[in-house]
């Protein structure tokens, strides 16, 4: 795979433990990507996969509450801590003009009017005010608002932006720029 392709497979969540006695699990993702029916892969942390089915699924607090089929308690559901839930792409939702998968963002370089080339897009870190984009070596967090000026190129995968000035100031110590 090119850095320019999109991968035919995107994380779509991660099992954060098991919930409840009835084999359920904990689960941090966005609920307009997950189903009733939707064949997921689990990944663990040492790269091991398997498919299941997601049997039910329903919000509680900031998360989801999954049942996959064949996870009878919280011992069995308990294997899965930690792992991630990736999904095939063309099976999710179609998104919103402006809304991006973190996948999509992952890699795309970030250069800003004033400051030139800040590097590649290494995470994005999701809050309540703004989704922050986590960019080069020194891991820069822009928001990615309006106010400063974030657009997303996805077919020349790249991101500009328009800092304030002083910006650069809040990484003191870290005044050379990737």
């Amino acid at each position: 795979m090119t850095s320019r392709e999109q991968p035919d497979r995107i994380v779509v969540g991660r099992v954060l433990g098991a919930f409840g006695v009835r084999g359920e699990a904990k689960v941090a993702a966005d609920a307009a990507d997950l189903r009733a029916g939707l064949r997921v892969t689990v990944r663990d942390a040492g790269g091991a996969e398997r498919e299941l089915t997601i049997e039910s699924i329903r919000p509680h607090q900031r998360h989801l509450v999954v049942k996959f089929a064949g996870f009878e308690n919280p011992e069995a559901v308990g294997v899965l801590h930690g792992a991630d839930l990736l999904a095939a792409r063309d099976l999710l939702p179609a998104l919103a003009p402006n809304v991006f998968r973190t996948e999509d963002l992952i890699g795309m370089r970030v250069t800003d009017v004033r400051l030139g080339d800040l590097g590649g897009v290494r995470d994005v870190v999701r809050y309540p005010q703004a989704d922050m984009l986590v960019v080069g070596e020194k891991q820069l967090m822009i928001p990615m608002l309006a106010a400063y000026a974030v657009v997303v190129d996805v077919a020349q995968r790249s991101i500009s932006c328009r800092l304030p000035d002083g910006f650069e100031d809040l990484y003191e110590g870290k005044r050379s720029l990737p």
